[in-house]
C-alpha cells in the first residue's frame, strides 16, 4: 500500500484538483507539508475560484491584480455569503473641489484612479496609500494595467504605454478610441462604430479593424475569446474566435429597451441592465425584472450578488441566490451613508484582509472596510515587482502627455 504522503508533488496536486474549496482548506491542516504544497501552488485555487466562482472570482482578480493571490480571492468570495455579520468601518477618504459624479475611475490591478483639478491621482489598494505619480490629463476616462502594458483612455484618444525588453521594441502608442478592454496580450477599442484588434506582444504596435457595427455601441466586453457589443438599440453582438459575428436582442420588451440607460457586462449570458427604476438582471442561473425597484443611482455587479446605491444613501446587497419569483425584491443593507449623501460609483477590491467598498459621491470618495481576516494585516514597505513596472509606466505616459 502507498502511503499518500510518499506520492509525488505533481500527483497530489491532481488529486487535490478534483476536490472542492472546503476540502482543500482542510487538507491545509493535515500536516505542514501539504499546507506549504497547498498554499505554494495558486494554479489549484485557480481551477477551485474557476469552478465555485467563475464570473465573480475573475472580476475580483482583475481587480486586486497580484496582490491577492487566488487562494486569498477564494477565501473572500467564500465569506461574502455572511459579509453583513462582520463589522463595516465606513470612512471619508478623499475629497474633491469640483462637482463632479466621474471623480472615481474603476479600480483596475489594485490601483484606484481618482480625477482632481490637477489630473489624475494613483491610490495603491492594499495600503489606501498615494502612488506618488499622476497623470496630468484632467480629461483621462479610463486607466488599465497587465504585466505588459499600461492603457490610458483620454477625450482625444488612447495612449499605450508598453514595458519592453530592448530599445529596437516600440514601446507606445496612441489610437483614436470611444473605449478599450485590455486582455493578456490583445487590446480591442472602438472608435465609433469600428472595433479594432491590436496585439501587444509584437515589437510593432500596430491595429487592424476586424468589425463595422451596424449599432451604436454602448459596452464592450471581452470572455473567454469571444468579443461582446452591447449596443444602444438593444442588440447584442458577439464575435466569436473564428471572427464568425452572431447578433441577437436583450431578452426585454422593446419598450423597456429604450428606458435602459447602464449596464454592466460579463459575457452576453451575465449582464445587468438599469435606469431609474427599471432593473433587469441575467446570468447562466438567474433572470430577474423588476419595474418597482428602489431608484438606483450606482452599482457593482459582482456576478453572484449587486451592490446598489439608492437615492436615500443606502448601500444595499442584492443577492441573487435569494430572490424569489414573483415576490418583491429581497435587500441586505450594507451602510447608509451620511449627511444627505449618495453613491454615484460603485466598486470593490479584494484584499487579504477582506474587501474595500468604494464609493464616489459628487464631493467625496467614501471606503466601506470589511475585515474577514484581520490576521493578514501586515506593513507593506514596497512595491511588487508588477506594480513597480506599472509606476515606470506611468512615469513615461506622464511625461509624453506633459509634451503632449
Amino acid at each position: 500500500m502507498i502511503d499518500i504522503g510518499s506520492l509525488p508533488v505533481e500527483t497530489l496536486l491532481e488529486i487535490l484538483l478534483n476536490t472542492n474549496g472546503v476540502t482543500l482548506g482542510r487538507c491545509r491542516r493535515v500536516c505542514k507539508q501539504w499546507k506549504a504544497i497547498i498554499d505554494e501552488s495558486d494554479l489549484i485555487w485557480y481551477e477551485i475560484c474557476r469552478k465555485e466562482f467563475m464570473y465573480s472570482s475573475r472580476i475580483a482578480k482583475s481587480k486586486a491584480g497580484d496582490e491577492c493571490s487566488w487562494y486569498h480571492i477564494y477565501k473572500n468570495l467564500r465569506m461574502w455569503c455572511s459579509v453583513t455579520s462582520f463589522q463595516r468601518n465606513i470612512r471619508e477618504f478623499y475629497n474633491f473641489s469640483l462637482h463632479d459624479k466621474n471623480h472615481a475611475l474603476p479600480i483596475n490591478y489594485n490601483v484606484l484612479p481618482l480625477k482632481d483639478t490637477r489630473g489624475v491621482v494613483l491610490y495603491d489598494m492594499a495600503t489606501l496609500k498615494n502612488i506618488p505619480v499622476s497623470v496630468p490629463e484632467r480629461n483621462c476616462l479610463k486607466v488599465e494595467s497587465n504585466d505588459s502594458v499600461t492603457v490610458i483612455l483620454l477625450k482625444s484618444g488612447l495612449f499605450l504605454q508598453r514595458t519592453v525588453q530592448s530599445e529596437g521594441e516600440m514601446s507606445e502608442a496612441f489610437f483614436n478610441a470611444d473605449n478599450f478592454i485590455l486582455t493578456c496580450d490583445v487590446l480591442y477599442f472602438y472608435n465609433n462604430r469600428d472595433v479594432y484588434r491590436c496585439e501587444i506582444k509584437p515589437n510593432n504596435l500596430s491595429s487592424h479593424l476586424i468589425l463595422h457595427c451596424d449599432y451604436d455601441i454602448k459596452v464592450m466586453q471581452y470572455d473567454d475569446g469571444t468579443l461582446h457589443l452591447f449596443t444602444d438599440c438593444g442588440r447584442i453582438v458577439n464575435v466569436g474566435k473564428d471572427k464568425k459575428v452572431t447578433v441577437k436582442s436583450i431578452d426585454c420588451p422593446p419598450e423597456w429597451v429604450r428606458q435602459i440607460k447602464h449596464i454592466c457586462v460579463i459575457n452576453d449570458k451575465n449582464f445587468v441592465c438599469y435606469s431609474r427604476n427599471l432593473f433587469k438582471i441575467e446570468t447562466s442561473k438567474y433572470q430577474h425584472l423588476y419595474l418597482d425597484f428602489p431608484l438606483i443611482t450606482a452599482l457593482f455587479f459582482y456576478a453572484d450578488i449587486v451592490l446598489i446605491g439608492t437615492k436615500t444613501g443606502q448601500i444595499l446587497l442584492y443577492r441573487l441566490a435569494s430572490q424569489k419569483v414573483a415576490t418583491k425584491p429581497i435587500f441586505e443593507e450594507i451602510a447608509v451613508l451620511p449627511n444627505g449623501k449618495f453613491a454615484v460609483h460603485i466598486d470593490v477590491c479584494e484584499r487579504k484582509t477582506g474587501p474595500v467598498i468604494v464609493i464616489g459621491t459628487f464631493f467625496k470618495i467614501m471606503v466601506i472596510e470589511i475585515d474577514f481576516f484581520p490576521h493578514e494585516k501586515e506593513k507593506k514597505t514596497s512595491f511588487g515587482s508588477s506594480k513597480l513596472r506599472m509606476y515606470k509606466r506611468l512615469l513615461r505616459l506622464r511625461d509624453r502627455l506633459k509634451v503632449s
